[in-house]
């Protein structure tokens, strides 16, 4: 009984499985000498039938010569980057270096990938970049200047009117100055000369060896004319040696406005002060954050303000400069490209104002993610804004530490939308007693807006690519093509 043939349609799947029966029985040495053409054969029941394989084996093999030539491209070089910054160092050894605010401003992504460092051969180092270590230092004590306040008056505390200041905000004098004998006595510390909030008042008491103990309310102000209380009164105490001559003032630190002038008022009998000296805690050096400004522009219904801030810096906090005295409800808000929506960060009062005490303004404002490259201040309230404020971005620069390999100098490049992302690089994460040389700018350096080209040359490498992926579309649409009409014969 004869086999009976197969059904139309089905010569693709036939002669795959003779193909496929043959391949694997091949010794291998036939599948070496017979060479490619044999092999697409074999292959031949996965793809299409051997007919067609034989007829445009070539034309396979071009196209996928063709689709490979992305794989086969040059790793990046400085020149790919749109800027690029020299650096020398001790040869052998960790470099570090502090991420200038050029970078930064040129960075294509705001995950930093778009960093890299290259050796003298301009071949990719590896490297980390990691936050700066917080600098901490404690400001030094302070002798502040006090004078004394009406004493038959403990509750009735004092206006701007009744003292006279400089214009620096210092006081001066205490106007129509009428103590009551035995009355409770009551001091006016000035806090206006020193930079730091303190954390605590040292009163030294002249009690002339004697022992004492009273107790003290406080009272502060930023402006001589709105007083606020603390919450509890506080103990000094002086007994056979043991003396508590220290007023804590840690609910300063709690106030959300800088407090200039304190108000203290002691029990009847106390022995007066001989001298108050301020005391501060340990801190974070204001040295540590950078401030870049960017000019805004507001729009037709003087609504809104946009800032283009070129680059992606890591911004915790940001300010606006307003021009002249004001105060607008707003919304600060900021998104990574102009494509994407806008993204409400903070919002709260933007204020200015001059007062006895100097300029009253608001805090800066916190923000939930501070890397964007485009920002806008929106007024919520029914008044527009006068002018357009200038955005002030409050900034921690991170470090970047490399191994330097080879001979230098090294090379920062930065600014690519076209290489391989790197968020943190690739160096292995460094000990703790790892010993850090400085990296240092030579001074050399460039930056172009044109994708690392220089203006009036070619980037042919780029153009050689789009080519070979052009010239690969149109060899498989002929191919797609020629196969149609060959399986309709």
């Amino acid at each position: 009984m004869g086999r009976s043939p197969p059904p139309a349609g089905s010569g693709i799947n036939t002669e795959g499985r003779k193909n496929m029966r043959k391949f694997f029985s091949q010794p291998r040495t036939e599948g070496r000498h017979r060479g490619t053409k044999l092999n697409i054969q074999y292959f031949s029941f996965i793809f299409v039938p051997s007919c067609l394989c034989e007829r445009y084996s070539r034309v396979i093999f071009l196209l996928l010569f063709l689709l490979s030539s992305p794989l086969w491209a040059d790793d990046p070089k400085p020149g790919d980057f749109d800027g690029a910054m020299v650096l020398t160092g001790r040869e052998g050894s960790l470099l570090m270096l502090e991420i200038p605010a050029e970078v930064y401003q040129g960075l294509k992504r705001p995950d930093l990938g778009d960093l890299r460092i290259f050796d003298a051969a301009e071949m990719p180092v590896p490297y980390t970049i990691r936050d700066r270590p917080t600098e901490l230092f404690t400001p030094p004590p302070e002798e502040i200047s006090f004078f004394v306040w009406d004493g038959g008056r403990e509750n009735n505390l004092p206006s701007d009117t009744d003292i006279e200041i400089n214009t620096a905000g210092g006081v001066v004098r205490i106007k129509n100055q009428n103590n009551s004998p035995g009355s409770s006595p009551v001091y006016l510390a000035d806090l206006s000369r020193i930079n730091f909030v303190p954390s605590s008042l040292r009163i030294q008491m002249d009690n002339r060896g004697n022992n004492f103990n009273t107790t003290v309310s406080v009272h502060y102000s930023g402006d001589l004319s709105a007083w606020r209380s603390f919450s509890r009164r506080q103990t000094l105490a002086s007994f056979g040696g043991t003396v508590q001559d220290s007023v804590d003032l840690s609910e300063l630190h709690e106030s959300n406005r800088t407090s200039r002038y304190l108000l203290l008022s002691f029990d009847r009998g106390t022995p007066p002060p001989l001298a108050m000296t301020a005391f501060f805690s340990e801190r974070e050096n204001a040295a540590t954050y950078h401030e870049t400004v960017i000019k805004g522009k507001i729009s037709s219904d003087r609504k809104k303000v946009n800032f283009d801030v070129e680059g992606f810096y890591p911004a915790d906090s940001v300010d606006f400069i307003l021009a002249e005295a004001d105060s607008v409800p707003v919304l600060v808000k900021n998104r990574l490209n102009e494509k994407d929506e806008w993204s409400v960060q903070a919002g709260g009062i933007l204020f200015r104002y001059n007062s006895a005490s100097g300029i009253e303004k608001n805090e800066p404002f916190e923000l939930r993610r501070g890397r964007a490259a485009f920002w806008e201040l929106e007024a919520t309230g029914e008044l527009p804004f006068s002018a357009a404020p200038d955005l002030l971005i409050r900034w921690k620069p991170r470090e970047i530490i490399f191994p330097a390999r080879g001979k230098g100098p090294w090379t920062l490049a930065y600014g690519s939308l076209d290489c391989v992302p790197l968020a943190q690089g690739e160096l292995l994460p460094l000990s703790k007693d790892a010993e850090l040389a400085a990296a240092v700018f030579t001074g050399e350096s460039r930056y172009l807006r044109s994708g690392g080209v220089p203006p009036g040359e070619r980037n042919y490498r780029i153009y050689f690519l789009w080519a070979f992926l052009g010239a690969a579309t149109i060899v498989l649409t002929i191919l797609a093509y020629n196969i149609a009409k060959s399986m309709r014969k």
